[in-house]
């Protein structure tokens, strides 16, 4: 049987699972907010396990469409878009009363802005100038700015009025640096196959459908592991810990089972579903909130 055949996710594929498991995660970070009782949080450990899965599979998808969008000017338009317009929800969450504690979602940052950060980051690798190349260091700095400053008003209670809160990233230092690390496993996989075909002189495996792909996606699984034991080891050498689930995240490492399987095609990808893909993120959190609303009695 071929390699290829293996390969059973197109893009169409992973942004579904990516979408299902960020739902998932949002639910149950919203029943961790209106319940202590013991259940509610063992269900809601289960639900944000499975929400870690998400994060990867966005910034894989965002990688693979900076590198083979056509219109890159409309591809950030539309990040762009979509970041400011999360950072207008967040702000209603965080001075709306809605009945329920949402300091944890209006604080957490903008995962559109992460995503925006991460366009940004490979577009730049991808120039021949080496100065615009090193300009990618510049996504990645506010990465570790924000991580900084949200680690420090959490562990001193302090407000640092100096860095701006639509500047706060979701996942900070850690979406930018997966996607460099995604961005990059092209370049070991080219590496190794020029070494492979330099040694044998034989190129002909490497023509075979699927076993480049596959090649890239061991690559990118693996890279995403030590992205994740990087992210990991923060929970012992940050001074005082940080201030989410470290060991939840490690759940992130099961996404590579998605990428493992990619077969580096769009699929289905009707217009609707383009523009739909986007404008989901506000409108299942909406839905999500305005449920827990009524659960609780709000307004």
């Amino acid at each position: 049987m071929e390699k290829s055949r293996f390969l059973i996710c197109s893009s169409f594929i992973i942004k579904i699972f990516a979408l299902l498991f960020m739902t998932l995660d949002h639910v149950g970070l919203l029943i961790r907010t209106t319940s202590y009782q013991m259940d509610a949080i063992n269900a809601s450990n289960v639900l944000r396990g499975f929400g870690r899965l998400a994060l990867p599979l966005f910034v894989f998808m965002i990688v693979e469409g900076v590198i083979h969008t056509k219109n890159i000017k409309k591809y950030f338009l539309r990040l762009g878009i979509m970041a400011i317009f999360i950072s207008i929800i967040l702000l209603v969450v965080a001075y709306a009363d809605f009945g329920f504690d949402t300091s944890s979602i209006a604080g957490a940052g903008n995962i559109f802005l992460d995503l925006l950060l991460v366009a940004v980051t490979v577009y730049l690798l991808k120039q021949d100038k080496i100065y615009l190349k090193f300009l990618a260091i510049l996504p990645l700095g506010i990465g570790v700015a924000s991580f900084v400053v949200k680690c420090f008003e959490w562990e001193t209670g302090a407000i640092v009025h100096w860095y701006p809160t639509w500047l706060y990233l979701q996942y900070d230092w850690v979406s930018i640096l997966l996607g460099i690390a995604f961005y990059f496993s092209y370049k070991l996989g080219d590496l190794y196959i020029s070494f492979i075909k330099d040694k044998t002189g034989d190129e002909s495996y490497w023509e075979v459908e699927g076993h480049k792909r596959l090649l890239y996606n061991i690559i990118q699984a693996f890279m995403l592991l030590l992205v994740s034991v990087l992210y990991y080891s923060f929970k012992y050498s940050w001074p005082g810990g940080v201030f989410w689930d470290v060991e939840t995240q490690l759940f992130a490492i099961f996404s590579g089972a998605f990428i493992l399987l990619y077969n580096g095609r769009r699929g289905y990808n009707a217009k609707w579903f383009q523009y739909g893909s986007y404008l989901y993120y506000p409108l299942h959190l909406t839905i999500i909130i305005g449920i827990f609303i009524i659960i609780n009695g709000g307004f």
